[in-house]
């Protein structure tokens, strides 16, 4: 038993995107030793840097990212994947005697995290054919399919979420089951030796309406079109990078689809209805505390816990 039976503590502050998250946790990093995994789904993309709000120069120099602009945005990333790359980046932030602290919106990251991920057939070459079918079909073929497959799954993922319905589609192909039986029959696993409390940070959502409006803005005028520009130059439109929210949107008006306003009204919108599910969701989950980030009460929550798991370190 001993030193080996202490479970490791880390920090989780999670919640929807703008709701200022990253400006919370550099205040932070100025008490506390800390450095940040990110739990974002969309930050790990190289050259992503305004549409994804990638933390700026200054956030950088103030405290040490990690999952952040390093990964080709033709590249997939996956759940499994983001679990292996925090137990490494996670024991090399101890090793230096610092503590790690997720930050993010991204629920399914956190989820593999602290419940584990179910085991699927290790066939690459099944995997590469299944994923050749299924990446050849339009977006309501994929819905179509998932809802006579998997119906469970079709309800519970969003209508536009095209990434998490194919996966969802791989996994009942390659498994043969539904994903939302196997997620059903997951057991928690404990190899990673982590507690991870939640904080979530939240607002009202007209307030909250309100910051996206004004980080919108600030992208636009940052050069976010010409970043999208250049991205479409170097890898196209059909690689996952430019499947993000925003970019997708940019590029659908680059490509002579849509005008500006019209494009920046989707993105707008699109971004205020998932800022609504990352509330819905997180709001659901086992937490410490929640609140804006200016609470009081939240940020002396927030202080005791960061010393309690900067004392594990």
């Amino acid at each position: 038993m001993g030193a080996e039976a202490v479970r490791r503590v880390c920090p989780v502050i999670a919640g929807p995107t703008a709701v200022g998250k990253t400006a919370l946790v550099v205040e932070l990093a100025a008490r506390f030793p800390i450095e940040i995994v990110s739990l974002d789904s969309r930050q790990i993309y190289h050259g992503l840097r305004l549409g994804t709000a990638q933390p700026d120069a200054t956030e950088l120099a103030a405290c040490p990212h990690h999952l952040v602009d390093f990964l080709p945005p033709t590249e997939r990333y996956s759940a499994r994947r983001f679990r292996d790359d925090f137990q490494r980046v996670a024991a090399g932030i101890r090793e230096r005697g610092r503590c790690p602290v997720l930050v993010g919106g991204a629920g399914l990251y956190l989820t593999a995290l602290r419940e584990g991920l179910f085991a699927l057939p290790a066939d690459p070459d099944a995997l590469a054919a299944v994923r050749r079918e299924l990446d050849a079909l339009p977006d309501d073929e994929i819905r179509d399919r998932l809802h006579a497959e998997d119906p469970a799954s079709w309800t519970r993922i969003h209508a536009r979420d095209r990434y998490r319905s194919q996966r969802a589609l791989e996994i009942r192909r390659l498994a043969g089951e539904p994903m939302s039986d196997l997620m059903a029959d997951r057991r928690p696993d404990p190899a990673l030796g982590w507690d991870y409390p939640l904080v979530v940070l939240d607002r009202e959502r007209d307030d909250l309406r309100a910051r996206i409006a004004r980080r919108l803005q600030a992208m636009l005028e940052a050069g976010w079109l010409a970043e999208t520009s250049a991205l479409l130059a170097r890898h196209g439109p059909d690689c996952p990078g430019l499947r993000t929210l925003g970019y997708r949107e940019l590029s659908a008006h680059l490509a002579g689809e849509t005008d500006l306003p019209t494009a920046l009204a989707q993105v707008s919108l699109r971004t205020g209805q998932y800022a609504k599910r990352q509330q819905t969701w997180f709001r659901a989950q086992p937490q410490l505390r929640s609140g804006a980030p200016d609470d009081p009460t939240l940020r002396e929550a927030l202080s005791r816990l960061l010393e309690r798991s900067c004392a594990t370190r």
